[in-house]
């Protein structure tokens, strides 16, 4: 056992170096140095307890500054919460680049630990191979037009069931029900009928992986310091490599085939695209849930709003054939649902704690002022940005669910990159398109058939999960339990659904 006195030693060398060291590397011409209630690691804690939402929670504490800087020990953050400061890291692309951390999410995410395929991911401009960037942008092109529309096709056949049995069941728990429907539909969707996930011990499996991040992403002895998310992860690249030789892909989406293709043309070996196929996940599910959560929330909490989206829904979005058979047309949605669409925006805008981030690979001076040095970290937190009065106008801190509309009720002019939900151009999220799809399907189908009131019959909001390292919309820590009753005007109704493939994407805001 070490005695404590070591400890007290160690603890005070760590920290005289630290101080010695921080006060040699903080160049005068870097954004303000802001320091934190606790000494030394305060950042460090910062993150592990609130995850990305900590850089938001520092720039709102000195609102009087447009860039600080933040000391990680070992690295520094960039915060920037000025709409100017992040169109200069836009024109410093070059410079201020996305790419480094698709390496990062290799290694520390999805656990690749093998040197050649480091190298073989690692960005070009670096001295690798470039493969990270190759299979992002392979993957783009099957998120927009047919081959999206064919993967709705499949996320609203799965979709159905679920909706169906929320009329079975009075009581359920509404946070878990969102989580059955996106896992469910999301994972069928892209990886065809031999979808590893249909398994429940595997998605209890990835949830293990996926909760326990904020440890697991230090990869510092993970199978000792992260043990549940370690075993998580290797439980679901296990299930993904027995997928992959029984020749699952080749029944799965588009996606999935351009993934497997660019990562076997580069050089990976089956089991580390395994590995990488996990952390794929994170990015259908880990926010998708929790913002179809609130959606739902902040839909049924109010009522006039509701019955609002209702009527547009029944008049440009459903269908009646000579069966009777009902359906909501999701390309409907997308071109004759204005209010539906704004609506959805604003509940991202104002929910959502997201925070582009890039990797400053070479020292630049941004918007001429300030020094940016190389190997530290800009992140854009979206919390101050989307309470700003110069970016959203004198309603900034309201919820105004017309704000994104393109009419003549659209109140207030928005400046172009205020909105960073889906990340920051040129870095924007590929699937933000499907999983705006399969809420915006689901919301409109529960508001038309369903009431639903939370057991209690009050709308509180429930406890949310700040320490997440990778959901930026808010997951909750407790169970929501709702009652649901069909609604009269629909009683006895056969449903189904419409899309119409190639008609294209959302006409989403970005920033």
């Amino acid at each position: 056992m070490i005695d404590i006195t070591h400890i007290l030693v160690i603890g005070a060398l760590v920290a005289l170096g630290y101080f010695m060291f921080n006060g040699s590397r903080h160049d005068p011409r870097e954004p303000p140095f802001v320091t934190s209630g606790i000494p030394i690691l305060g950042h460090m804690f910062g993150m592990m307890w609130h995850g990305v939402g900590h850089w938001g929670n520092q720039a709102k504490k000195h609102p009087e500054q447009p860039i600080i800087s933040l000391d990680m020990l070992f690295t520094k953050f960039y915060v920037i919460t000025s709409p100017d400061l992040m169109q200069a890291v836009q024109r410093n692309a070059k410079t201020l680049s996305f790419e480094p951390l698709l390496l990062f999410g290799a290694r520390n995410i999805s656990g690749i630990s093998n040197p050649k395929t480091l190298d073989i991911l690692r960005e070009t401009d670096a001295g690798g191979q470039g493969l990270g960037s190759k299979i992002m942008h392979a993957m783009t092109p099957t998120l927009v037009g047919k081959p999206l529309d064919l993967m709705n096709v499949q996320m609203i056949r799965l979709i159905q069931p679920l909706i169906e049995k929320m009329g079975e069941t009075s009581t359920f728990d509404l946070y878990e029900w969102c989580k059955d429907a996106t896992m469910a539909a999301s994972t069928e969707a892209t990886y065809g009928p031999m979808n590893p996930y249909k398994d429940k011990e595997i998605q209890d499996a990835w949830w293990d992986f996926e909760t326990g991040l904020g440890a697991l992403i230090a990869n510092t002895l993970p199978w000792l310091t992260a043990r549940k998310a370690w075993k998580g992860r290797q439980k679901v690249a296990d299930a993904i490599l027995k997928y992959l030789q029984e020749g699952g892909q080749n029944q799965g989406s588009e996606l999935t085939a351009v993934r497997w293709k660019a990562s076997m043309e580069g050089g990976l070996s089956i089991e580390d695209y395994s590995k990488l196929e996990v952390g794929m996940l994170i990015a259908f599910v880990s926010n998708t849930v929790p913002a179809m959560f609130w959606c739902l929330f902040d839909l049924y909490d109010r009522p006039k709003l509701l019955d609002e989206l209702r009527k547009e829904v029944e008049a440009n979005a459903l269908s009646v054939a000579t069966d009777g058979t009902h359906s909501i047309d999701l390309t409907a949605i997308r071109e004759q649902c204005p209010l539906l669409l704004s609506t959805f925006q604003e509940i991202l805008r104002t929910r959502s704690n997201s925070s582009p981030t890039r990797l400053v690979i070479k020292d630049t001076v941004l918007a001429d002022k300030y020094l940016l040095k190389a190997g530290n970290t800009v992140s854009m937190p979206s919390i101050p940005m989307a309470r700003r009065q110069e970016v959203w106008g004198d309603t900034s801190e309201a919820f105004d669910e017309r704000r994104f509309m393109n009419s003549g009720e659209k109140k207030e002019a928005r400046r172009a990159g205020g909105f960073l939900t889906f990340g920051l151009s040129p870095t924007i999220c590929p699937g933000r398109h499907f999983a705006s799809s399969e809420i915006l399907l689901l919301v409109a189908m529960v508001i038309l058939r369903y009431d639903i009131v939370p057991v209690g019959g009050v709308w509180k909001e429930p406890s949310k999960d700040t320490s997440s390292m990778v959901s930026i919309m808010g997951p909750i820590k407790e169970k929501f339990p709702v009652n649901s009753t069909p609604r009269k005007e629909y009683a006895g109704i056969k449903w189904g659904f419409h899309v119409e493939e190639g008609k294209g994407q959302f006409p989403l805001v970005i920033g």
